[in-house]
């Protein structure tokens, strides 16, 4: 059996951005348009081992055309310099070129919750933002996704998803159908997460989050899977957040796994992580955290 043991500890990280957002319309009635933008310079050794910058931009326009006070019409997209998509090989054809991080559409019902579908953002980030406090986004959790369906960046997004969500009392609560499309090469795909929020008054705020997601790829004859063998990607997490006064503390463990047609062993990572994030002030905060990946049989 073959193992590898990664850890990770950061106590800081160097990077640099400026986010805006414009107003372009607003109407009475709750419509709008909006205009976003980010540029950002980031200086990490996590790519290659040597300590090398990158620049990243993005650009994107969020809509509401409201139809009346319990129905809405909503649609967001967002492209981006040096996104992740583009290390997933589907359709960016060298790393500066712009491409989709999301592309969606779809229909809030006020508090009958909210259906989209697209390249949504997915509901799982209720958990892993629970690791993902850092400038880079670097995160490790669900890194096999993209083994079964090229467009996906770990469980965060990927094309031809419907998705509902909504908040009872103190859960939250989502659940997505991944249709896939012609580079996702999926015969189905599924994931749900749910959140609960505990006030505790002066003893802060606990907020637990279990997630989940499974897809089966579908072979078909225009492929673009890196490994024609693959067969299911499934995923699982639990975790919380704790907040009390100007500090969060967060804790995780998360599992995915990668089965195959020939045989082959399953490739399984065992993620473990703990992050502490202290809001120093609106314009400054202090992040560390520390992670433990281990990977079965797989990658290495």
């Amino acid at each position: 059996m073959k193992r590898t043991l990664k850890s990770l500890a950061i106590f800081t990280l160097l990077a640099t951005s400026a986010s805006h957002a414009a107003v372009i319309y607003q109407a009475n009635d709750g419509s709008n348009i909006d205009l976003y933008g980010r540029l950002g310079f980031n200086i990490s050794d996590k790519k290659s081992g040597d300590t090398s910058g990158d620049f990243d931009a993005r650009i994107g326009f969020s809509a509401r055309q409201a139809i009346n006070d319990k129905l809405a019409v909503i649609g967001f997209t967002q492209y981006q310099v040096n996104a992740a998509e583009y290390a997933n090989n589907i359709s960016a054809e060298n790393p500066n070129d712009f491409t989709a991080r999301y592309v969606w559409a779809g229909i809030d019902f006020a508090e009958y919750g909210k259906l989209t579908g697209g390249r949504v953002s997915s509901g799982l980030i209720m958990f892993t933002d629970i690791g993902d406090v850092f400038a880079s986004s670097d995160v490790a959790m669900a890194r096999q996704a993209n083994f079964v369906d090229p467009t996906a960046v770990q469980v965060f997004r990927q094309d031809g998803t419907i998705q509902y969500q909504n908040t009872f009392g103190n859960f939250d609560f989502s659940t997505a159908y991944i249709l896939g499309n012609n580079t996702s090469d999926l015969d189905y795909g599924y994931n749900a997460a749910l959140r609960y929020t505990l006030d505790m008054g002066d003893f802060g705020r606990l907020q637990p989050v279990i997630a989940g997601q499974t897809e089966k790829a579908s072979h078909d004859d225009t492929s673009t899977l890196s490994d024609n063998n693959v067969d299911k990607y499934t995923f699982y997490g639990i975790g919380t957040r704790y907040y009390l006064g100007d500090f969060m503390f967060g804790l995780l463990y998360a599992q995915d796994k990668v089965t195959y047609l020939d045989g082959s062993a399953d490739s399984t990572d065992k993620d473990y992580e703990a992050t502490l994030v202290w809001n120093v002030s609106p314009d400054w905060a202090l992040r560390t955290g520390y992670r433990h990946l281990k990977n079965e049989d797989g990658d290495g």
